[in-house]
């Protein structure tokens, strides 16, 4: 199955500058990014992607998810995209069981990508995405 995604959210500038997740936390008041980006007016920036409910997530380093990337899905500039089909929960192969309710929930899902990390997210809501202070 071929994944299908659309971009969402804050551009950034995609210069030669290797953007990275710089930490991640996961608490009660919910899942949150920081990528190490460039604007796009090509100025060294955070960026934070956060999720208020969060029912899952997964980090990867971009060479792991060949599968995702040589789809042909994820366009730049852009380090957020909405899975519409092919992905985590619809896509790949799981065990007998695994992700079972979020498949019958149609929960949606998330990738946060960068040069380095990425992230794949289920999440019941839309993410919030700001820039913030290095």
């Amino acid at each position: 199955m071929n994944i299908q995604a659309i971009e969402y959210g804050l551009m950034h500038d995609d210069r030669r500058f290797e953007s990275d997740i710089v930490s991640i936390s996961d608490l009660k008041d919910g899942l949150k990014i920081i990528i190490e980006t460039l604007s796009e007016g090509g100025y060294e920036r955070m960026m934070e992607v956060s999720f208020e409910d969060a029912r899952g997530f997964r980090f990867l380093d971009e060479g792991d998810l060949h599968y995702y990337f040589s789809s042909g899905a994820f366009s730049k500039p852009y380090h957020v995209f909405k899975i519409l089909s092919g992905g985590w929960v619809n896509g790949e192969i799981s065990q007998p069981g695994m992700l079972g309710f979020s498949k019958a929930v149609e929960i949606g899902e998330w990738f946060v990508v960068t040069n380095n990390g990425c992230v794949n997210v289920l999440s019941s809501s839309e993410p919030n995405m700001a820039w913030i202070s290095a």
